[in-house]
C-alpha cells in the first residue's frame, strides 16, 4: 500500500490544490510531474479542477465616444439604463458633449472618463487654442486626419508640451462641467504611442488621474495586418509601467466576428478584462454602431448569467490595483 492511501480527506484537497494549477498548466494529462506516483496526483487534480471555481472574474464594460452625436449618445444611455456599462469616456467637444455630461451628472453612480481626442474623423476640434497647439491642427483650425498624426507620432516630430496642453484643456472641459474623472483612453487609441505616454505622464498627476486604457491584447482571430498585434506587447509594457491599468483589454470593432461574446466570456484570464464598445441605433449611419449596441446588451446579459462580476473603472481605480508589471518595470522607458 503507498502511503498516500491514508491520507484524509483534507490532506487529499491540499495535495489537489498544490498540483492542480500544475497540471492545468499542462493540459492535463499531458503533463510530466517529477513526484512519485504522478498519475494519482493528476486523477486528483482533474477531478479537483472540475469542481474547483475559478477566481472571482471581473469585467469593466466601458462606452467610447460619449458626445460624439445624439444617437450615440442616447444608445449609450439606453446601455446604462439596462445596467449594460459600468463605464464611458466623454468627448470633451463634439455635438452630443453637454448631453453625455448632463446624464453624467444626474448619474453618478457610474465612472466617467476622457476620450481624449487628437485627430478629425468629421467635426473634432480642439478644446485649447488652436494658436497654442500648431503641431496638432491643419490650417481651418481643426485637428490633422488620424493617418498624418500617427505618422508623426511613430516619426517623433510630435512636440510633446504641445499634447500636453491639448489634453489638459480637455481634462478641464470635463471637470469644469462637474464631472468626477476615473480614468482616460483617446480616439484612434493614440495614446498607446511614445509622445502621448509622455504627455499623459507629465499631465495626469496634475490632476490626480491614475487609470489610463491599456493595449489590446484580447483578439478572437489573428489580426495579422495589425500594427497592434505586433508592437501590443510593447506597447503594453509602456503603458502598464506608468500607469494604473487592467491586466486585458477587447474591442470588437471590426472584429467581423458574430461569436465573440462567447469567445471572450469562455477565457479563463487573470486580471480585470476591459471590453470597449461604441453604441448607436439602427437609425445611425454608422450601421456597425447598432451592432455593437446589441452585442453590448447580450455581452453583460451574458456575463451576470455566468456570475461574473460587472465593475466600473471608478472602482477599479478606487482599489489603486497595479499589475505587477508595473511596479517593476523600469519607468524610464517610453
Amino acid at each position: 500500500m503507498y502511503e498516500y492511501d491514508s491520507l484524509s480527506t483534507d490532506d487529499t484537497a491540499a495535495i489537489a490544490q498544490r498540483f492542480a494549477a500544475r497540471v492545468a498548466k499542462c493540459s492535463y494529462g499531458e503533463s510530466k510531474l517529477v513526484f512519485p506516483y504522478d498519475l494519482r496526483y493528476r486523477v486528483i487534480a482533474k477531478n479537483t479542477l472540475k469542481n474547483m471555481k475559478y477566481p472571482r472574474r471581473e469585467i469593466i464594460i466601458n462606452a467610447d465616444d460619449f458626445g460624439h452625436d445624439e444617437d450615440s449618445t442616447l444608445a449609450t444611455i439606453e446601455c446604462f439604463v439596462a445596467g449594460a456599462l459600468t463605464s464611458a469616456t466623454i468627448m470633451p467637444r463634439m455635438p452630443a458633449t453637454d448631453l453625455a455630461i448632463k446624464f453624467a451628472r444626474e448619474n453618478p453612480q457610474h465612472a466617467y472618463g476622457v476620450h481624449l481626442t487628437f485627430v478629425r474623423d468629421s467635426v473634432e476640434c480642439p478644446v485649447a487654442d488652436p494658436r497654442l497647439i500648431p503641431a496638432l491642427v491643419g490650417e481651418d483650425g481643426a485637428f490633422r486626419p488620424s493617418h498624418q498624426l500617427r505618422l508623426m507620432a511613430l516619426l517623433g516630430t510630435l512636440p510633446v508640451d504641445q499634447i500636453c496642453i491639448e489634453i489638459a484643456a480637455q481634462i478641464e472641459r470635463i471637470m469644469d462641467s462637474g464631472i468626477a474623472i476615473s480614468h482616460v483612453d483617446s480616439h484612434g487609441h493614440l495614446h498607446k504611442f511614445k509622445p502621448f505616454v509622455r504627455a499623459l505622464s507629465q499631465t495626469l498627476p496634475k490632476y490626480g488621474l491614475l487609470g489610463v486604457r491599456n493595449v489590446q491584447d484580447q483578439y478572437t482571430h489573428t489580426p495579422l495586418g495589425s500594427p497592434t498585434y505586433w508592437l501590443g506587447p510593447y506597447w503594453r509594457r509602456r503603458i502598464m509601467s506608468h500607469f494604473v491599468t487592467t491586466a486585458h483589454f477587447f474591442m470588437s470593432t471590426n472584429s467581423n466576428d458574430p461569436e465573440w461574446i462567447e469567445k471572450i466570456l469562455d477565457r479563463q484570464l487573470d486580471g480585470v478584462l476591459e471590453v470597449g464598445v461604441h453604441p448607436g441605433s439602427s437609425l445611425h449611419p454608422d450601421r456597425w454602431r447598432n451592432h455593437e449596441r446589441q452585442a453590448c446588451l447580450a455581452f453583460a446579459a451574458e456575463a451576470q448569467k455566468r456570475e461574473i462580476s460587472l465593475i466600473s473603472w471608478k472602482d477599479f481605480c478606487a482599489r489603486q490595483e497595479t499589475l505587477p508589471s508595473r511596479a517593476l518595470a523600469d519607468k524610464s522607458v517610453y
